[in-house]
């Protein structure tokens, strides 16, 4: 009786901490999704990358404008040269004051310049292309731990009501024991089946408390109640045939933009690396104003305009070997792509399989529960009347509550394959039109401040 009375009292404490699911709704899941694609930290980072590589090609493209660097000094000179001894000084103090304008404009420099604009707006793509892919994750993971709540409140619910159930049999046995028509193997075989009741409640709360953890990490915050249902796809949101998963996938995944992108990054930079095959030009024009320079009193100006060419004929071999390491660098990426494809279509292809294994036994297991329940009601009316045993109605009760678990596991995989379907294709985000708060220029620069 100890032990009954201690579990009772864990059973009162997951009650309490989980009384206020019953009060109200969370939101729905669109809203919660574009929440925590606002501000989840893998989308957030994602979205400076992508802010700063925008940044960084126009950081290239100042290679194709001029550069003017303007130099001012004045300060204390000693000078002791031929030109002051043939004045008659071995040495003169001057205080030298110096300023000058340098202007470079680069006309050629073996494309290396545009190859290198090429090479940052590529990783650009790449960044943009990441972005949509931590949307696409992260709208995942909202969803699964959206779905999981609502999974494990259900269950939660199922294994309250089976508690109830198995008390009031346990009352029932417990007057039929106490008025002598009753047997003590029954009240004891019900009291087993009451504490192992009481046993499932609580793992089933644990579970729904762990659920509200996972939720408050993807999203950034506890549940604020119950989770509201979370209704299957329209038929058109899902591909008719495993085919046009796969084409729909290999065409938008995110995944795959981001390698290709970095293939033309490779690539941009295997042309950067020629640019030392080439000469330089660039047009210099410069001028100085100097005053009591060199030990000479007086000014001394200057003005010049250049076409200058620069042409390294050795280096070491170093410049063959980086077009041969950008080189590789290309079959890498290309890699990686193809890994990324690989990984994609099994992805599909077990979400395929998921999907329609999961809505061909959905509704099975209806059946079954219907079955179950018919039984359970069947066989609690030949109890009443003797026709069957205590260990019947009791296995029929636990037929019922494992039919129904079995029905609520199997809906919410069956709508969690659909998401990641749609995951796949790279659809998920614009599924739950969440696609403005995954760029929000304005939310990573407020972020930022």
């Amino acid at each position: 009786m100890k032990n009954t009375g201690r579990m009772q009292c864990m059973v009162a404490v997951v009650l309490l901490t989980l009384a206020g699911l019953v009060v109200a709704q969370d939101k729905p899941l669109p809203e919660i999704v574009r929440e925590a694609l606002s501000s989840n930290p893998d989308v957030t980072e994602a979205r400076d990358r992508w802010l700063a590589r925008r940044e960084e090609v126009r950081q290239a493209e100042g290679g194709f404008y001029p550069s003017v660097d303007v130099n001012a000094g004045i300060g204390y000179e000693y000078t002791d040269s031929p030109t002051t001894r043939a004045a008659g000084n071995h040495g003169n103090d001057l205080t030298r004051k110096e300023f000058g304008v340098n202007l470079r404009q680069m006309l050629y420099d073996g494309d290396g310049t545009e190859s290198e604009v090429s090479r940052q707006r590529a990783r650009m793509n790449s960044a943009a292309a990441q972005l949509a892919s931590a949307g696409e994750s992260t709208a995942m993971r909202t969803a699964q731990a959206f779905v999981d709540l609502g999974r494990y409140e259900s269950l939660y619910g199922l294994n309250t009501d089976s508690l109830k159930i198995h008390r009031r049999i346990q009352d029932q046995i417990r007057l039929r024991s106490e008025a002598g028509v009753g047997r003590r193997a029954d009240l004891d075989q019900v009291n087993s089946r009451v504490a192992l009741a009481e046993v499932n409640l609580v793992a089933a709360g644990v579970n729904l408390e762990d659920a509200r953890t996972t939720f408050q990490r993807v999203i950034g915050r506890l549940p604020t109640g119950a989770m509201p249902a979370a209704d299957n796809l329209p038929t058109d949101a899902v591909p008719a045939t495993l085919d046009e998963a796969l084409k729909t996938a290999s065409a938008n995944n995110p995944v795959l933009d981001t390698a290709s992108a970095d293939i033309d990054a490779a690539i941009a930079q295997h042309e950067a690396a020629k640019q030392f095959d080439h000469p330089r030009f660039d047009l210099e024009v410069g001028g100085n104003i100097n005053d009591d320079i060199a030990g000479t009193e007086g000014h001394i100006n200057d003005l010049s305009a250049m076409v200058r060419m620069r042409y390294n004929i050795y280096r070491g071999g170093s410049d063959q070997a980086r077009k041969r390491v950008t080189a590789h660098n290309i079959n890498e990426a290309k890699d990686v792509r193809d890994r990324s494809l690989r990984q994609l279509e099994e992805a599909v292809r077990l979400a395929w399989a998921a999907y329609q294994a999961t809505g061909a036994q959905l509704p099975l297991l209806q059946q079954q529960v219907d079955s179950a329940l018919a039984t359970r009601k069947a066989y609690e009316k030949q109890f009443n009347i003797g026709q069957r045993t205590l260990l019947d109605l009791l296995n029929s009760e636990t037929e019922v509550l494992q039919a129904r678990q079995t029905v609520v596991e199997t809906r919410a995989d069956h709508l969690l394959a659909q998401y990641r379907l749609l995951e796949a294709m790279g659809a998920l985000v614009d599924h739950f039109d969440a696609a403005a708060a995954l760029t929000s220029i304005d939310t990573a620069q407020a972020t930022s401040q």
